[in-house]
């Protein structure tokens, strides 16, 4: 008679005991992190300084010089410009610009690149000149009122005037302003003040 086999479950080999992990205390590990933290500032300290750079203040945008118009393309700013404002009612201006205050003579031309320099120094890359004749020009102020013109007047005059030397004694510009208001032609001011510059050049 064959025995039966013995039902009881295999006892499991014992665990093997953990040695308990050793943990610092808390105010320990602070001060570990002091001792660190400490370091750190000695090795900042003690290191060798390096000059920074210096950032360059970002310099402006450089203007181009605004280039003396063809007549026709003057025309054709001057146009635009017009149905602009006539669309929009946005201010615009126009300056007037004669050369006067010296005889008429083959120092003209000389003077006349006088003027284009000082319009070309004083105007903005958005403005249009244009010169129509021996002594005269012309410059388109978009988006300028009455106020602002004038200021660009005077600084153009100024400008002239800086450059000036005993070739051309007595060398002078006159400056008159066109603007057209809300509700004006840009082109009806601009022959208005036509008008008014040629008057004042008539007059002795």
């Amino acid at each position: 008679m064959t025995a039966s086999a013995d039902k009881t479950p295999a006892r499991k080999p014992p665990r093997p005991r953990r040695t308990p992990k050793f943990v610092l205390p808390e105010h320990h590990r602070d001060e570990q992190e002091s001792d660190r933290a400490d370091e750190h500032i000695e090795a900042f300290l003690a290191a060798p300084v390096t000059p920074r750079r210096r950032r360059h203040k970002a310099m402006g945008r450089v203007r181009r010089p605004v280039e003396i118009d063809t007549s026709a393309d003057w025309t054709a700013a001057l146009q635009r410009e017009g149905a602009r404002h006539a669309r929009y009612g946005r201010p615009a201006s126009v300056l007037l610009i004669e050369l006067t205050g010296h005889p008429v003579g083959a120092a003209d031309d000389g003077m006349a690149r006088g003027v284009a320099e000082a319009i070309r120094a004083e105007a903005r890359e958005t403005d249009r000149a244009v010169r129509l004749g021996g002594r005269s020009f012309r410059l388109l102020l978009p988006e300028t009122g009455d106020r602002q013109a004038r200021t660009v007047a005077d600084r153009i005059g100024r400008a002239f005037a800086a450059h000036q030397d005993a070739a051309s004694p007595g060398a002078d510009l006159t400056i008159d302003v066109a603007t057209a208001a809300r509700h004006a032609a840009l082109e009806d001011v601009l022959a208005e003040a036509e008008r008014r510059l040629a008057a004042r050049m008539a007059s002795p």
